[in-house]
């Protein structure tokens, strides 16, 4: 299940992005949006860990975390920086596009 949540949520943080960089919004770019600000402002308020990683470990996994089974230890550190960066990119060119849209 964990393994499923991440890869919805980079999928909804590469959609959402993709999109803006497009100049395509829509239901899919909101609904994308919205499920990735969602789970980073849960996994900010909550010290910077996935709510699923501790019960991952209650469950048995040696490591709750999922990114250190799929990606080298280097890139697995850095995925809140690259997700964030990218999301933080998808926002960007959305509201460029939108600020365009409504004064021009």
């Amino acid at each position: 299940m964990h393994t499923a949540a991440f890869a919805l949520i980079a999928g909804c943080i590469l959609v959402f992005t993709w999109d803006a960089i497009r100049g395509r919004s829509g239901q899919r770019s909101l609904v994308a949006a919205g499920i990735a600000i969602t789970e980073t402002v849960i996994y900010g308020t909550n010290n910077q860990v996935c709510p699923l990683t501790p019960l991952a470990e209650e469950l048995g996994a040696e490591s709750g975390t999922v990114t250190d089974i799929y990606l080298p230890g280097a890139v697995s550190v850095r995925i809140p920086v690259l997700g964030g960066s990218a999301l933080v990119l998808g926002l960007a060119f959305h509201a460029l596009r939108w600020w365009r849209r409504r004064i021009g």
